[in-house]
């Protein structure tokens, strides 16, 4: 079993959510923990937070859709902190909206963040942890990449882009010492719902029955994924089930996530 104690974690999307919480259970188990976020006040909250905690982080405000801000922001923690052991590419963003509600500027932004964050991330440190020979990159994603969920067309586009990406990294860095694992997670009840108002109306029917996830759970699921070196973890675990009948039975599911609460 790999232990988190002693590694210098880089978590993206870390000023709230699932990415703060998850820098306090890993800060926890005496990782450090680099926090990357556009929002410098809130970084510098969850940094005192971890402080107060007894543990050790660094942060940096950085448009983590930005590619030329993130390679900057990366050559300073290269410097200035080091190589990270593990990267968590947690930052996201996006309304469940239809095709027609959705205009170009945010299609952009829902794409941006997760996928294009999470490869321009991956990007600035790859070479130097292949150099190293090991690493651990784990991406977070929801549901929405596994079922088809045309109320959230854009979200649901760009978290199948994630896992594509994941899937690919993963192959393409079997032989290097580098673990890729992919995260899925249901609703969590965390301030995404907040931050996209109306969201949550358009929940597909057939799953308020599902257990709702706390950011402290995520967590929790991100360190066994570490440990145990997990290639992907579901959760909750039902929906195992119901990407197994997506599969199986493509339209009728489908028709089943587009009928909402």
């Amino acid at each position: 079993m790999k232990k988190v104690n002693d590694k210098l974690v880089l978590i993206t999307g870390a000023s709230s959510g699932i990415g703060a919480e998850t820098a306090k259970v890993l800060s926890s188990k005496n990782a450090t923990v680099i926090l990357l976020a556009r929002n410098q006040e809130k970084l510098e909250q969850v940094a005192a937070q971890i402080k107060q905690q007894g543990g050790k982080s660094y942060y940096y405000a950085v448009d983590l859709s930005n590619s030329e801000q993130v390679e900057s922001i990366a050559q300073r923690i290269l410097k200035e902190v080091g190589i990270p052991d593990i990267i968590i590419n947690n930052a996201g963003a996006g309304r469940w909206l239809t095709i027609e509600e959705t205009s170009a500027e945010e299609l952009k932004e829902m794409i941006a963040l997760p996928y294009l964050a999470a490869f321009y991330v991956t990007k600035a440190f790859i070479s130097e942890m292949k150099k190293r020979g090991k690493g651990h990159i784990i991406n977070l994603t929801s549901d929405a990449s596994f079922l088809p969920k045309g109320m959230a067309l854009g979200y649901s586009a760009s978290r199948y882009a994630l896992r594509g990406f994941s899937e690919g990294l993963r192959g393409y860095l079997l032989s290097s010492g580098i673990n890729v694992s992919l995260a899925v997670f249901g609703k969590v009840e965390s301030s995404y719902w907040k931050n996209n108002p109306g969201s949550d109306k358009r929940i597909p029917k057939s799953t308020p029955f599902m257990p709702v996830l706390t950011t402290n759970q995520v967590a929790k699921y991100i360190v066994e994924i570490i440990e145990k070196n997990k290639r992907i973890l579901i959760r909750p675990s039902i929906f195992k089930t119901l990407f197994w009948s997506f599969r199986h039975w493509p339209d009728q599911i489908a028709e089943r996530m587009n009928k909402t609460v």
